[in-house]
């Protein structure tokens, strides 16, 4: 079952961080609290995760604040401000001791001492994903962190949704794995004008070197019409599922944050209707 962990998180001093990298610092957050409870779930944790072919089962956000406290790439956080991180993960065994990790843990950012003041858990089943999805006619896909693909926008949806398929048929039950037939149905989704996208580079420390990832901001569209309503339907439950998974590479560390946002078919009114005729009753 996956699940959207919120971390409202209290500096014991001031804290500064980097914006556009701090995703590894919710990466570091994770494997501590996890580490606290069980080293032996990390490790599991870890192992999963360098197993891309498998569908990593996680994905973070960056570290977010109040604005009053960022100046350009750097936040500067006072002595009992709030920071906030979220943690996504798809297989359920985690949840629990991610979250008693969190609670219990002697947790540090930047060498910090920090407390969570508060946790928020949002849970969705996989067979919810697909009972809950309607046929819409259209989607549109905001890319909140740089989304890291390897090809010029807009890519056709199947592209887009390339990892997300991946994640869900390697942590969804058996039983509901997606047929290749969902991801191909894609290709007759069309990109739609207009498209707001813009490029977005973010350098980030590995060791002691310093690493540029070229990557996209912004949002893009796809008409959904031409779709055949029952894969349709299906292919919606992945779209809502990219939230959870994130788009793109190196969704482990931050980017490819991703909101979709559903455009639903009009429900036509009846000629009688439209005339101003009153049915009979």
């Amino acid at each position: 079952m996956p699940a959207m962990i919120t971390a409202y998180i209290t500096s014991s001093s001031n804290l500064i961080y980097e914006l556009p990298s701090s995703g590894r610092l919710v990466q570091s957050l994770l494997f501590r609290a996890l580490s606290s409870k069980s080293k032996n779930l990390a490790k599991k944790l870890h192992r999963l995760s360098m197993k891309l072919e498998l569908g990593t089962p996680y994905s973070v956000t960056r570290l977010t604040t109040a604005r009053e406290f960022v100046k350009g790439r750097y936040a500067s956080v006072p002595k009992g401000g709030e920071v906030r991180a979220t943690f996504k993960l798809l297989k359920d065994e985690f949840i629990d001791p991610l979250i008693d990790g969190l609670v219990k843990g002697n947790l540090q950012i930047n060498g910090v001492p920090v407390e969570i003041s508060e946790i928020k858990v949002g849970r969705k089943d996989y067979e919810r994903f697909l009972l809950e999805s309607p046929v819409v006619r259209g989607v549109t896909f905001k890319l909140i962190t740089n989304t890291i693909l390897s090809e010029e926008f807009p890519p056709p949806l199947p592209n887009l949704l390339k990892r997300s398929f991946t994640a869900w048929n390697s942590n969804a039950p058996k039983e509901l794995h997606l047929p290749s037939v969902i991801l191909r149905s894609l290709y007759m989704a069309t990109p739609r004008d207009p498209t707001w996208i813009r490029e977005a580079v973010v350098e980030m420390w590995f060791g002691t070197e310093r690493v540029v990832r070229e990557g996209w901001l912004g949002e893009i569209s796809y008409n959904l019409r031409e779709l055949d309503a029952f894969l349709g339907k299906m292919a919606v439950g992945l779209m809502r599922f990219a939230e959870f998974s994130g788009i793109g590479s190196r969704t482990t560390m931050g980017f490819g944050v991703v909101s979709v946002i559903l455009h639903k078919r009009k429900r036509r009114k009846s000629h009688a209707h439209e005339k101003g005729i009153a049915h009979p009753s």
